[in-house]
């Protein structure tokens, strides 16, 4: 609140009415006013507020902080106290004195038991439009002194001065010597009137400068251009003041005081200038700080760049539908005020000296003229200048018509017109550019002054042909509007007329008959085209209908006879003019020219006997080329095959020819390609009737059969034919000629030697010839057997090996096989016999009782004897293998040499093997997985566990193989392997020992593993630092004194090697007796010391960078790399992420995710950069 409270011992007509008013951070105002003889007035201040009292600096007498409260003390004595002005919520408050149009904000600087100093801000000035103008008073209401002066009235000037701040003693015990700038009429008037509240003189005790501290600024387009310093010293000191590059000089007056003023040649050019006042008294030069002047008197400089005429800019239909944008320079931080048509748009240049303002679409009407543009520009001391430009609009299209050679003129081309070439003309607005598109091909006019324009596409450019094509037009005006129609290109160059000649008589050929009955052409070609048809010497106009289709008659007289070609020419005219010519050819034949036999039937004798008929007669002959014959013989007719030549062929199979004795005929009818025909004949006699014959059918040898035994004393064949007749006799394709007696009986006799032996039927043929030719024929068969057929022994167990399981199945093990049937077989099986059962279908077997088959590994013989129903014998035999056991089966020791299997070991997976019997199949179940094992033909086999499957840790992984031999005998065997993968700790390093030449030793915290030193090089070489050991166990450590120093610059690499061979290292960064020592654990070589941890404790001020890449590759135990050091030590780790710390070892550790799969432990003194 405020509160306004009447100065101890002053009366109520001193006080005059105060007007303030008061606004809030969401900008809401509130204006009241301190009544003439009020005692007290109340305002609701929080936060963020601003507070203008209409006063002038003279009106101010002191200022004061108790509490939270700001206490005012005015020229007449009133004490105006602003309550929780101070106070700490939100935004602070602000203060600010206004009167004759002027606004200054007052800031505070706090001394000594509350004493507040004033500074008065930049000045604001009704008359510009600014933020703070709620907050501008443009009158002032005059105000008692506190000796009953008035303040400000004309009479007394001392108005124009700031009052005293403080009512405390300084400068002499009394008033304030420091007061603010003021701005009267646009001069920076800097300076006060010394001495204390109550009015009295002060004595100077030195030269001053009132306000030195204080800024003042003098610019605007009505500035007065005057500044003033004032201030004090010994009267009749010679004082020189200088600003800038101008210099006035005074002397102090008798009452101890002195004014210079700045104007005219004196006034300094723009800057900003730290007033110098330079008092020399008695010989002794004093330097003083004065006031800052800040003057800007010119008026800023603008210039369009873009937008305007003077820019070369103009706006179109398209670019003005974007909106109107106008860009410039000026000077940074001015005010842009663009008028364009009494619609102003306002901008601020930004710090590059650019600006832009924009006339959104509809803002400025559009339309064709040219608009005055008004651009002033004020910069932030009020100077301003005002220039003119022209805005320039087109944003009308401009119109366009063709008045020629378009399908709208009624215009087309026909092949004479577009012969040369296509013109297309018209009229569009004077200067614009036509452009007029057919397909792809563009060509460009330019409207003449009268308004017309013409473009021509050459001959060849556009495609001949009948069509009917899109023209765009488009003409676009200087300003860039453009108009766009289309039009129709009308081209007919094609008369179109064809002949239909394979339709002719229906097959493009006219015959004979079809000549006799006159024939009728046809064709087509363009709907409403005329044509006239020439056939031979004959020509006739044709009748063309709606589709283009047309017809013309010829008459038989004007068909020539025989075999020919005629011409047909037709000639089409279409409605556009155009002529085309079609030519087509009419094969004439009336007559079949040629047809004969090439062979008579029956042959040479003209007769068909049996044999000839029972083959089917082929008749031969020529015809002309494409004609087709059909043959008729008795009452059999068949087509006969032309082949290209006319050479024609038939064939009448032995049904087509009855059998007997008789005469018949033979015709041939021809008919050719165009369907005449001719016909031809011969005779011939027909015979296919022969003797007696037949065979003996009596069973040869008594049954039918002939054994081994009956053939060896021979075979008898007989039968009867016709007395003397000649018999050919067949058996089995041995022939014997015999003829038969008197009687009509024939006998042939046939050797051992004339029968083949085996098993089959042997054919019995008979064949008699008589005069003509004709033969009968007589057959019967008899059965040779002269062996035991279908003797088989199969493999015994079905691959002639019996394991122990065999063997002891079934009750025994089964021999099988097969022999002929009927016949009887006797087994045997080593030293064992039986006889065997045969089934109907010659399927035979016996089982052998495991007591008669021998146990281990051996190989026997198995035996059959068959005998046949015919009494032919046979034997069978093969060798059995009898394999009981599986032999050998064992496996070879896995784990390297000492039987662990160590991380590095695991990770290529382990390899076990072994030997067993050649052609067993192996399974091996590794810690509780079963693979299949590979085995070579020497029974060696093998399996890789896969490191994938392989359990991390230190345990004995049972291990059993499985083998089945090749005869299905099973074994197994069983053991364990020891498996260690985990890496040991890396080693501690307790500390190291230096000389001149660089390091000489270390120590560790004594390890039960073997530790190994290597020394990383400059040049990331790693070498192994030989070293002798030793454990101090009293205080738990092992020493490693180095054979020969490690060099400085070099770091050390500490490994610990389990008894499986696991390991993992220490990376030790060492001290190089300089600062910031620099590492990047980037080497590729560290990769083989598996390095978990980094020391950086004995390197001072360490700078470690790591990044993914780099933490993976140290190490193949693990992804998690542990650093050690002090809070001099730095890691950078870009891109990780903390998750956390974690207690280890009583130290405690940030852990970082690195990647996707790179995890730190990080020592929480040291400092860490992601």
């Amino acid at each position: 609140m405020i509160r306004v409270e009447r100065a101890s011992g002053q009366s109520g007509d001193i006080m005059k009415t105060i007007d303030f008013v008061v606004r809030d951070q969401a900008g809401a105002v509130q204006r009241d006013v301190v009544a003439d003889g009020s005692s007290f007035h109340v305002i609701q201040a929080t936060s963020g507020q601003e507070i203008s009292l209409n006063l002038r600096q003279t009106d101010l007498a002191g200022q004061q902080r108790v509490g939270k409260d700001l206490v005012l003390t005015l020229a007449d004595g009133s004490v105006i106290t602003i309550e929780n002005y101070f106070n700490d919520v939100g935004a602070p408050n602000r203060l600010y004195i206004s009167s004759d149009g002027y606004l200054n904000e007052v800031g505070f600087i706090e001394g000594e038991g509350g004493t507040l100093f004033a500074q008065y801000g930049p000045t604001e000035e009704w008359g510009k439009w600014s933020p703070s103008d709620d907050l501008i008073y443009l009158g002032h209401n005059d105000m008692a002194a506190a000796n009953g002066g008035i303040i400000g009235s004309e009479d007394d000037e001392v108005s124009m001065f700031a009052a005293p701040l403080l009512g405390a003693g300084l400068l002499g015990g009394g008033g304030a010597a420091a007061a603010a700038a003021a701005v009267v009429g646009g001069a920076a008037v800097v300076g006060g009137i010394g001495g204390s509240g109550g009015g009295g003189g002060a004595t100077a005790t030195g030269p001053y400068v009132n306000d030195a501290n204080s800024s003042a600024t003098v610019g605007g387009d009505d500035v007065v251009k005057s500044v003033t310093v004032t201030g004090g010293g010994e009267p009749g000191s010679d004082v020189t003041v200088t600003i800038g590059d101008k210099t006035v000089e005074t002397v102090i007056d008798e009452d101890g005081t002195f004014e210079v003023v700045f104007d005219g040649d004196n006034f300094p050019d723009d800057g900003s200038y730290d007033a110098i006042v330079d008092v020399t008294t008695d010989d002794t030069a004093t330097t003083l700080d004065g006031p800052t002047f800040v003057i800007d008197t010119t008026a800023p400089t603008t210039t369009v760049t873009e937008g305007t005429k003077s820019a070369s800019d103009f706006f179109n239909a398209e670019t003005f539908e974007q909106g109107v944008k106008i860009e410039g320079q000026g000077e940074a931080g001015s005010t842009i005020s663009i008028t364009v048509g009494g619609v102003t748009q306002v901008t601020t240049v930004g710090d590059d000296g650019a600006w832009s303002v924009t006339y959104e679409n509809g803002t400025l009407a559009g339309g064709e003229y040219e608009q005055e543009v008004t651009i002033k520009s004020t910069d932030q001391h009020g100077n301003s200048t005002t220039t003119t430009d022209t805005l320039v609009v087109d944003t009308l299209a401009p119109s366009v018509a063709i008045t020629s050679g378009a399908q709208s003129t009624g215009d087309s081309y026909n092949a004479d017109s577009f012969g040369g070439g296509v013109t297309i003309s018209g009229t569009g607005e004077p200067g614009a550019k036509v452009e007029l598109t057919i397909d792809t091909f563009t060509r460009t006019a330019t409207v003449a002054e009268n308004g017309t324009w013409s473009v021509t596409w050459q001959s060849g450019v556009l495609p001949a042909g009948e069509y009917v094509k899109d023209i765009t037009v488009k003409t676009t005006d200087s300003y860039g509007n453009a108009t766009t129609t289309v039009e129709k290109l009308v081209v007919d160059t094609v008369s179109e007329v064809s002949v239909s000649q394979d339709t002719v008589a229906g097959d493009g050929m006219i015959n004979g008959a079809e000549r006799a009955e006159g024939v009728t052409l046809t064709g087509t070609t363009q709907p409403g085209s005329s044509v006239d048809v020439t056939f031979g010497s004959a020509t006739h106009p044709a009748k063309v209908d709606a589709n283009g289709d047309w017809t013309v008659d010829f008459a038989a007289n004007e068909i020539p006879m025989g075999e020919s070609t005629g011409t047909v020419i037709a000639v089409a005219t279409d409605s556009f003019g155009n002529t085309s010519t079609a030519q087509g050819e009419v094969s004439i034949d009336t007559l079949v020219n040629r047809l004969s036999f090439g062979n008579q039937a029956g042959g040479f004798d003209a007769t068909i006997n049996g044999p000839e008929a029972g083959d089917g007669i082929v008749m031969t002959g020529k015809v002309e080329a494409g004609s087709s014959v059909v043959v008729r013989m008795g009452d059999a007719s068949r087509d006969a095959i032309v082949d290209t030549d006319g050479n024609w062929t038939v064939t009448f199979a032995s049904a087509d020819i009855p059998a007997g004795t008789y005469a018949t005929s033979v015709t041939a009818t021809a008919t050719d390609a165009a369907g005449n025909t001719r016909t031809i004949s011969q005779s011939v006699a027909v015979d296919t009737e022969a003797g007696l014959l037949t065979i003996n059918s009596d069973a040869i040898e008594g049954d039918d059969v002939v054994n081994f035994a009956e053939r060896s004393d021979g075979v008898v064949i007989s039968g009867t034919a016709d007395a003397g007749a000649l018999v050919e006799v067949s058996l089995a394709g041995v022939t014997h000629s015999v003829h038969a007696d008197g009687n009509g009986n024939w006998t042939s006799f046939y050797a051992a030697g004339e029968v083949a032996q085996g098993v089959y039927t042997a054919q019995i043929t008979a064949t008699t010839t008589d005069a003509a030719g004709n033969t009968r024929f007589e057959q019967d068969s008899v059965q040779v057997d002269t062996r035991v057929d279908n003797l088989a022994l199969n493999a015994v167990e079905g691959d002639d090996i019996v394991s122990g399981a065999e063997r002891l199945a079934n009750g025994g093990v089964l021999v099988t096989g097969t022999t002929e049937i009927g016949s009887s077989v006797v087994i045997s099986l080593g030293n064992a016999i039986a006889g065997g059962t045969v089934d109907a279908n010659g399927n035979w077997s016996v089982t052998f009782a495991p007591a008669e088959v021998p146990q281990g590994t051996e190989t026997v013989t198995v035996k059959v004897d068959a005998t046949d129903r015919a009494g032919n014998t046979a034997t069978a035999s093969h060798q059995v293998l009898i394999d009981t056991v599986v032999d050998p089966l064992d496996m070879a020791q896995a784990g390297g040499s000492d039987g662990i299997v160590s991380a590095r070991e695991a990770a290529v997976g382990i390899d076990l093997n072994g030997q067993v019997e050649a052609g067993s199949s192996v399974t091996v179940t590794f810690d509780g997985r079963t693979y299949a094992a590979d085995v070579d033909g020497n029974g060696t086999w093998s399996v890789t566990v896969p490191a994938s499957e392989i359990r991390p840790g230190t345990y004995d992984a049972e291990i059993s193989v499985a083998a089945t031999d090749h005869a299905d005998n099973m074994a197994s065997i069983s053991d364990t392997l020891a498996i260690d993968t985990y890496a040991p700790d890396g080693p501690v390093i307790a500390s190291y020992t230096r000389d001149g030449d660089g390091i000489r030793g270390i120590s560790t915290e004594i390890s039960p593993d073997q530790l190994d030193v290597h020394q990383v090089n400059p040049d990331r070489s790693i070498s192994e630092v030989e070293a002798s050991s030793f454990n101090i166990d009293q205080i738990g450590e092992r020493n490693f004194l180095f054979t020969t120093d490690v060099p400085d610059g070099s770091d050390l690499i500490v490994t610990a090697t389990d008894a499986a061979g696991n390991s993992s290292g220490t990376y030790l960064a060492l001290d190089d007796e300089s600062a910031n020592t620099q590492l990047g654990l980037t080497n590729p070589n560290l990769a083989q010391f598996n390095i978990e941890t980094v020391d950086l404790q004995f390197a001072e001020e360490a700078q470690l960078t790591i990044t993914e890449a780099a933490l993976v590759n140290l190490s193949s135990n693990t992804n998690t790399l542990v650093i050690n050091g002090h809070s001099d030590d730095t890691v950078t780790i870009t891109g990780a992420t903390r998750d956390g710390s974690e207690v280890k070892d009583g130290q405690t550790y940030d852990i970082y995710t690195l990647g996707a799969e790179g995890t730190l432990m990080i020592d929480d003194d040291i400092n860490v950069v992601i």
